[in-house]
């Protein structure tokens, strides 16, 4: 990936740089990195995986220790207690991290949080030694506490580190990479239990080495600039918590994101911490071999996730979210379903994770592509919070069913699957406009294979406004298909004869009706149709006569140019195509028509 690969500003930059408040230790890192054909999305990747992967080792590492002192009786109420303390620093210390990973540089933060990583280790190491159970969850609680401000910074400094339109790409790289560590962290963990007959401090020793190796890393990250909040650190997480959602709901579809990202943690961390009893119980497994099923998870998840980046190119494709979602749902029931056969449940483990990453990069990508630049940290950070929420329901939902209700692990992902559908049906009607752009592009591809001349004139940045003729409807597709935004469809004096084409799109897509342009120009009775679409960022669609478009658009045009604080700047117009007589004719002729600016 190009883009991504450390560029010769860079280097000059690295070479160059002056004395810092690190000295010769600054200079000597640049004048290293400047030789190193790494960029510095690579090292940000390093830290990302070390974090991801010691996170898991410790996790299951405390877990194995203490169902060896306490007995396997005691595995539920143990998952349940060491899922609660990770993720409570998450909760409650989420919306401070958002505000320092804002106000503060990004990057130097990660480099602080790389150094406490190693501090984390060696109090876990010394509460392993003593067997103290209450030290243990005292360092799992401080490795939460690092890993609460490390993440805003990690997500957040990916549009600092690497162009606009690789975000998507990187974010599907940066998700594969996690859940690598996670298969790393959760082998080394398993692994080391039995090579060394489970030696839990000589363990976390080895984990402490590859802290090491990640705060070095940090060091060869590019220094980036504080982002220009001055928002001041508040202890008071509900209070932060509010106004972030207050930030995040003036952005279309950006709460349906978080939400849904959000959800995500819940299904992962319920499949991680049933795995173990539910390799136990049903599987006849041991508490280590279970441990190492989840390993086919998160490979899944990672190829998924590598899946969906090459599928979203460019862009941000919410169409993969429904089909990510429909798919998870369907692999919790056929878990449950063939709960007593381990070949079934291999396979569907490691598809239940492929579906997992389809669904959760694109939600991620446009979190960080739709968040204002100067509360970026604060809604990722707002997004861990429902996250982690999440994590807690669900070691909270493992108690209630294995404790409580006394039901089997298989039935849990049974539960699983009824949740998840329920979420993607909502999400999807939230996202709806995205959606449907996706399915245009499917549709269009393959029964409508156009070529649309001039697409790359349409911003990305901003919404604009298309005419188009009513004898080109079916090339509306194509148009939805090639940018990333919502579209808003107006028909101008809808015509009662339609073509074959027309009517599917009618019936695909929602469309309005309006009598003439004059209805939706500023002041006319319709104005809101445009004005509420132009501000919430989305595109408007003109389906109208070639005369209306003549006689009529040149004024449509200047009086909404004269509005202020109109969002749309761009015009186009669709002409007919220069090589067909007939604009309609499908086949193997490969069709043309050309995205002309106007106005």
């Amino acid at each position: 990936m190009k883009q991504l690969s450390m560029s010769e500003g860079e280097a000059i930059e690295a070479r160059d740089c002056k004395v810092t408040d690190m000295g010769k230790v600054d200079r000597l890192v640049r004048a290293i990195a400047a030789k190193l054909p790494f960029s510095s999305f690579v090292y940000l990747s390093i830290c990302q995986f070390v974090g991801a992967m010691n996170d898991n080792i410790f996790k299951l590492l405390l877990i194995y220790c203490f169902i060896q002192i306490e007995g396997i009786e005691a595995s539920n109420r143990i998952l349940s207690l060491t899922g609660a303390c990770y993720v409570l620093p998450f909760i409650f210390l989420s919306a401070t991290a958002g505000t320092i990973a804002d106000r503060y540089s990004k990057r130097k933060i990660i480099v602080i949080t790389r150094f406490i990583e190693i501090l984390v280790f060696m109090l876990g190491g010394v509460a392993f030694y003593l067997q103290s159970k209450a030290l243990a969850i005292t360092s799992l609680v401080l490795l939460g506490c690092h890993s609460t401000i490390f993440g805003p910074c990690k997500l957040g400094i990916i549009p600092e580190l690497v162009p606009k339109d690789e975000i998507s790409r990187a974010n599907g790289i940066t998700t594969s990479c996690t859940y690598v560590a996670i298969i790393v962290g959760t082998f080394l963990a398993s692994f080391l239990a039995d090579v060394t007959d489970r030696n839990f401090v000589f363990s976390v020793f080895v984990a402490s080495l590859f802290s090491i190796v990640s705060f070095f890393a940090s060091l060869f990250i590019k220094k980036t600039p504080p982002s220009g909040s001055t928002r001041k650190i508040s202890p008071w997480f509900i209070t932060e918590l509010v106004k972030a959602l207050r930030i995040i709901r003036r952005e279309p579809s950006l709460l349906s994101a978080v939400i849904g990202s959000a959800f995500f943690l819940f299904i992962g961390s319920f499949i991680q911490l049933n795995m173990i009893p539910f390799a136990m119980k049903n599987l006849h497994l041991s508490d280590v071999q279970g441990g190492y099923l989840f390993l086919l998870t998160a490979l899944g998840i990672g190829v998924g996730s590598l899946l969906a980046g090459k599928l979203s190119g460019r862009t941000v494709e919410f169409g993969l979210v429904p089909i990510g979602g429909i798919g998870i749902s369907i692999c919790c029931f056929l878990l449950d379903h063939y709960s007593d056969s381990l070949i079934h449940e291999i396979f569907l483990i490691t598809i239940v994770g492929i579906f997992g990453g389809l669904y959760l990069v694109p939600l991620d990508s446009y979190i960080q592509v739709a968040s204002p630049p100067t509360y970026r940290g604060q809604v990722i950070a707002t997004t861990n919070i429902f996250g982690f929420c999440g994590v807690l329901f669900s070691a909270g939902a493992l108690y209630l069913f294995s404790e409580v209700f006394q039901m089997s692990p298989d039935k849990g992902f049974a539960f699983v699957g009824i949740m998840t559908l329920g979420i993607v049906v909502a999400i999807s009607i939230s996202m709806s406009g995205y959606i449907v752009r996706f399915f245009s592009f499917i549709f269009s591809y393959l029964f409508f294979p156009g070529s649309l001349r001039g697409k790359d004139q349409i911003p990305v940045d901003a919404p604009a406004i298309y005419f188009v003729p009513h004898s080109f409807s079916p090339w509306v597709l194509v148009l939805i298909a090639a940018q990333r935004r919502r579209m808003r469809l107006i028909t101008v004096n809808f015509p009662e004869k339609l073509s074959y084409f027309a009517r599917i799109i009618r019936k695909m897509v929602p469309i309005l009706d309006v009598t003439s342009l004059e209805e939706v120009m500023p002041h006319g009775e319709k104005e809101d149709l445009i004005s509420h679409a132009a501000d919430r960022g989305t595109s408007v669609v003109l389906i109208c006569s070639n005369t209306t478009i003549k006689e009529h658009a040149p004024q449509f045009i200047q009086a909404w140019k004269t509005v202020p604080n109109f969002k749309p700047k761009s015009y186009f117009e669709l002409h007919h195509p220069e090589t067909l007589p007939n604009s309609q004719t499908l086949g193997s002729t490969r069709m043309l028509a050309d995205l002309i600016p106007v106005g």
